[in-house]
């Protein structure tokens, strides 16, 4: 029987469990984007708790980015000193950590929100150029990987969207040429660093002449080819919505998508207890589970489920956390 709390293999990276902790929005930073002691506290607690793997707080590339404010910053003075900090505390509970990348705008030098058709080719080079320079500035600070939000609705999402992306070279059209920007991007930071390389996908869109599930297996595998090393699903959450006489369409989509690739998939959603996650662990494909809010609820609640053998996180589900871009629950 598999149990959220096993060791396991995570591609190149050794596991003492098999959740996942996803970061979503920084908000206790101090004047000029320095951590506060909240910050190395919170790190502490969940690195602590019996947790896989942490996957950061989202860092936006730009400081005019959309989600800029809420976010960690990869440029302010004390990065590399507050991150090698952040990585090692992580490191001492023999948790691996990635830094996760995800921005909503890009400007290319000549518009501040350049879109898919808009990039020129000097354009595209750029911000390949940009997410590397990220990849190496996390390595540098002792992460064990990036990993590229390519889901929800950020920038590389629709990138990669048919509904977005209408262009007429070879990072348009089929499947192959709009994940290309990805690919190429993946092909660098694997020649060039020892770094795990993670990607975040939507397993479908909810958009008339969006990406379809087939598709989006079609783009893992071609992240897969690139050389990605793990795979992570998100969503909308119109997404996922569905009225309970059928199987969760998540499972019945990320038992295909695993049949499909070699490498690890983390499976996204509302999970919040225990004994409904060891259910999904042992009855589909699945091998890792992320979760986000309930760690911004309790931050080390793991802790309490692994010592009781059983749990139901104190997160509400009330998205507060996630619609008012906070990194600090509003009920506990």
């Amino acid at each position: 029987m598999k149990d959220i709390f096993d060791e396991c293999q995570f591609g190149d990276l050794n596991l003492k469990g098999r959740v996942v902790r996803t970061g979503t929005w920084e908000t206790e930073t101090e004047e000029g984007g320095f951590l506060s002691p909240a910050i190395f506290d919170r790190y502490e607690k969940i690195a602590g708790s019996g947790v896989g793997l942490i996957v950061s707080e989202i860092f936006a590339l730009d400081r005019k980015d959309r989600f800029a404010p809420y976010s960690s910053s990869l440029n302010y003075r004390g990065f590399m000193k507050d991150y090698q900090v952040i990585t090692e505390i992580c490191h001492n509970h023999e948790v691996p950590i990635l830094g996760q990348l995800a921005f909503f705008y890009y400007d290319d030098g000549d518009n501040q929100k350049a879109e898919a058709n808009d990039l020129t080719l000097e354009g595209i080079r750029k911000l390949q150029a940009e997410v590397i320079m990220a990849a190496k500035k996390f390595s540098f600070a002792g992460f064990d990987g990036i990993q590229i939000n390519m889901g929800n609705n950020f920038y590389l999402t629709r990138f990669i969207n048919p509904y977005f992306n209408q262009r007429k070279d070879q990072y348009g059209g089929n499947t192959e040429n709009r994940v290309r920007i990805a690919s190429e991007i993946i092909k660098v930071i694997k020649k060039t660093m020892d770094m795990h390389v993670s990607i975040r996908i939507n397993p479908w869109d909810v958009r008339k002449g969006g990406i379809t599930a087939e598709e989006s297996i079609e783009i893992a595998k071609e992240l897969e080819k690139a050389g990605a090393d793990s795979i992570q699903l998100t969503a909308r959450t119109i997404s996922y919505l569905y009225d309970g006489a059928e199987k969760n369409p998540f499972l019945v989509y990320v038992d295909k998508l695993i049949e499909a690739i070699d490498i690890p998939v983390i499976l996204g959603g509302n999970s919040r207890d225990m004994a409904s996650m060891n259910d999904v662990l042992n009855h589909t494909d699945v091998e890792f589970m992320s979760m986000s809010k309930p760690f911004v609820a309790q931050a080390d609640f793991l802790a309490d489920w692994k010592a009781n053998g059983e749990g139901v996180s104190i997160c509400q589900s009330c998205n507060n956390c996630y619609s008012k871009k906070t990194s600090t629950c509003f009920k506990y």
